[in-house]
């Protein structure tokens, strides 16, 4: 998407209240599904998607750059004219233009004489980005913006052949121990979540729907003699109870995304910030991941933040889509100024400390850079010049008058003298849009870092706009952020990608250090918190992950957010040699995320399956922590959970996999699988050798339970349509089958029978 970066008078002068841009494409009744993009005039974005039992919408809005360049695109478009990407999209696309064009209302159809012109494609790519935010991107996130993502629907064509009638939140449940009698665990989304005896029903603790969490899964699991209950959320959130007494031992706050961060120290503390589109601005602790609080910004969220130290005060300054500033004394939270003057999304921030004083740097999409004192919050001054929003500000390090760095979607850089506010210089830094910008001294010249929609990271002589040289990785993916620092004497970059992909560069011979994998969805802003000798790389990504990271190396030094989606699995591990009892918790965001059972501490987080982990277990193998996950692809997937790394895949179910467990069975461990068909596998869990293969009724699988009697393994099952099945697993011989009154969300082996807990609670069989 390489072109113009204007707005051409023609299409701007034309651009008026009620026109709009719509792109079909698909058929609603094809598996892949229908897909309708509309832009209003004003860059509002509206992508919805739909397929048989399946409905997705997004809403939020592009940049009026994005929106310039296709309608450029297509007042230029010759009708009748066949394009080369055509096939390679959608079949069935239909592309209307109304009240946009100068040239009056459009239409092109593929299946007609004057096919969807090339722009098209780019159309397409928004359309895909937006339905799925949290994968790679070819557009930057400075001119697309998805609001937080709305839950899918599903009809009853999705649920006809697993008699699954209820798509959203799920009742969970899970059996153990609480003050050594069986017990389970039982959630209720919206109803909250409660304790009780297994064998009487007798209650042990709980909450109700005032307690802050919206339960979707739960755990019981024994750690050093103490019984602990284990919740997840619809938020993402984590908590950790003693099941005996009820203290809350650590847990995690809901999360709202984290797509921007700052990083920095308050009272010598090292700390990383952190804010989604909604919500409120976060603090964490950088080493060990701790949450410390909240920001108030009234929920709406912010698309900057930036911390900075000003007369023996720790500021963070947050900027929003409303268009204010908020600055806050960091160490107590306390709010010092609402500085009001833009008239659109604030999209960069950036603070200079002169002495006892600071001037905080502020730029938007209504394309002007403004100045403001931080001592009286006042302002001083307005610095225009920029055609398009403003995506980056620097103070640039000198030994003169200090100056001001912008770029911005119109592609130029300029600078600005600090005290007059007067444009100094300027200069066009490419052919398309300029999306981050970062100042670092380099051989001791300033020099500015840009990053571009082209993936490009261009280091520019300061001082005569001259071209110093690049770092250009392969793939091309858009630079969302940049960020510099020093350390071992060294200047270094910390450049985030639209693909995931996060590098640092040495600055001064334009070398890579390392290259970090995708984890977490488009890198959309990284920050460094020099800690002397052991610098921390923050950063923020699509999906609301924060990664705190030694940049030296790329290790991982703590993972202090909570999931970006609902949790949808949690299961304690047993200490293994060497190690500590761990708690494990999957999310609809794809990640999983192991810590410390007792103290929280975070230990790993990997992204299991991008389209999420729908079931999960963990438990020890030939001595090692494992972690067994499920996909919606049906795969079941074995991880090293110390390490993050995917060991087996174990295929054979078809549709997604809705319940996984990792039992012993004899001298080995198995994993025990069932999909929405209701057919059950079992697995070796060190080799993946298939055990057994059994088949069951149609209705989704719920429960399973593993239960060696005198040397002969049995194994139980429940499904959506309440449905109890045992079978002997060495002979594949079904036993039972009987009808329950209750879908069986837990199942667990008893001295007289089975144990079923379903929604209503638990009844014995």
């Amino acid at each position: 998407m390489s072109g113009g970066t204007g707005v051409p008078a023609a299409v701007a002068a034309s651009d008026g209240p009620g026109g709009s841009l719509r792109l079909t494409s698909g058929d609603a009744g094809a598996a892949a599904g229908r897909i309708e993009l509309t832009l209003g005039a004003t860059g509002e974005l509206r992508v919805e998607r739909s397929a048989p039992g399946r409905r997705t919408l997004r809403t939020g809005r592009i940049d009026r750059a994005l929106l310039a360049r296709v309608l450029t695109a297509l007042a230029q478009a010759a009708p009748g004219t066949a394009t080369a990407d055509a096939a390679a999209d959608a079949p069935g696309r239909r592309l209307t233009v109304t009240g946009l064009l100068p040239g009056g209302d459009s239409a092109w159809d593929d299946a007609s004489g004057t096919p969807v012109p090339g722009i098209g494609h780019a159309l397409g790519i928004l359309a895909a980005q937006a339905l799925e935010p949290a994968a790679a991107g070819r557009l930057p996130a400075a001119v697309v913006r998805v609001d937080q993502p709305a839950p899918e629907s599903a009809g009853s064509a999705g649920s006809a052949d697993t008699g699954d009638t209820d798509a959203g939140p799920r009742p969970a449940a899970a059996v153990g121990t609480v003050a050594g009698r069986p017990a389970y665990a039982l959630a209720r989304p919206g109803e909250g979540f409660g304790l009780a005896a297994l064998e009487d029903a007798a209650p042990l603790g709980g909450s109700d729907t005032d307690s802050g969490v919206l339960p979707t899964a739960v755990a019981l699991g024994t750690v050093e003699d103490r019984e602990l209950f284990a919740v997840g959320g619809e938020d993402g959130a984590v908590q950790v109870w003693d099941a005996v007494s009820g203290e809350l031992l650590h847990g995690t706050a809901g999360g709202e995304g984290a797509q921007v961060v700052s990083a920095g120290f308050v009272q010598g503390v090292p700390l990383a910030f952190s804010a989604g589109r909604e919500g409120e601005v976060r603090a964490w602790h950088t080493e060990d991941g701790r949450a410390l609080g909240l920001l108030p910004v009234g929920g709406h969220g912010a698309g900057a933040l930036c911390q900075a130290r000003c007369a023996d005060l720790d500021l963070l300054a947050a900027g929003g889509d409303d268009g204010l500033v908020r600055v806050w004394d960091a160490a107590t939270g306390e709010q010092l100024h609402l500085l009001v003057g833009h008239t659109d999304r604030i999209t960069a921030l950036a603070v200079l400390s002169l002495g006892n004083q600071a001037l905080l740097a502020s730029a938007g999409q209504d394309g002007t850079v403004r100045l403001w004192d931080l001592a009286t919050g006042g302002p001083v001054a307005v610095l225009t010049g920029h055609s398009g929003s403003v995506t980056g500000l620097a103070f640039v390090p000198g030994d003169g008058d200090p100056r001001l760095a912008s770029c911005a979607l119109d592609g130029t850089v300029r600078l600005w003298d600090v005290y007059t506010g007067a444009a100094v210089h300027g200069w066009p830094a490419g052919q398309g849009w300029l999306t981050a910008l970062a100042a670092v001294r380099v051989g001791g010249r300033p020099v500015l870092v840009t990053g571009d929609e082209n993936g490009t990271t261009v280091l520019w002589d300061a001082a005569s706009g001259t071209r110093i040289g690049d770092c250009t990785p392969a793939g091309g993916f858009p630079v969302n952020s940049v960020a510099a620092a020093e350390w071992d004497g060294r200047p270094r970059l910390a450049v985030g990608h639209g693909d995931g992909t996060l590098r640092i560069w040495d600055a001064a011979d334009r070398t890579g250090t390392w290259t970090g994998a995708p984890d977490g969805g488009a890198v959309t802003s990284v920050a460094f918190c020099p800690t002397g000798d052991r610098p921390v790389l923050v950063c923020g990504t699509a999906d609301g992950a924060v990664r705190c990271l030694d940049p030296r190396t790329g290790a991982p030094l703590s993972v202090p957010t909570p999931h970006a989606g609902a949790v949808s699995g949690l299961a304690f591990c047993a200490a293994v040699e060497g190690g500590t009892a761990v708690l494990v918790s999957a999310g609809t965001d794809g990640t999983v995320r192991v810590r410390e059972a007792l103290g929280g501490a975070p230990l790993q987080r990997f992204t299991a399956d991008p389209a999420g982990v729908t079931a999960l277990a963990a438990g020890p193998v030939a001595g090692r922590r494992t972690v067994v996950t499920g996909g919606p692809d049906g795969v079941v997937r074995v991880w090293d959970a110390a390490e993050g790394r995917c060991e087996r895949e174990l295929t054979g179910l078809a549709g997604p996999v809705e319940v996984v467990s990792l039992a012993p069975l004899g001298d080995r461990e198995v994993v025990t699988a069932g999909g929405a068909d209701g057919t059950l596998r079992i697995w070796d869990a060190r080799d993946g050798g298939t055990v057994g293969e059994f088949t069951g009724g149609g209705a989704a699988a719920r429960s399973v339970a593993l239960q060696d009697l005198d040397g002969e393994a049995l194994l139980a099952s429940g499904d959506q349509r309440a449905t109890l099945r045992l079978w002997h697993v060495s002979s594949g011989a079904l036993l039972n089958e009987a009808e329950v009154d209750r879908v069986p969300l837990a199942i667990a082996f008893g001295d007289a029978g089975l144990h079923v807990v379903g929604p209503d609670g638990a009844t014995a069989l």
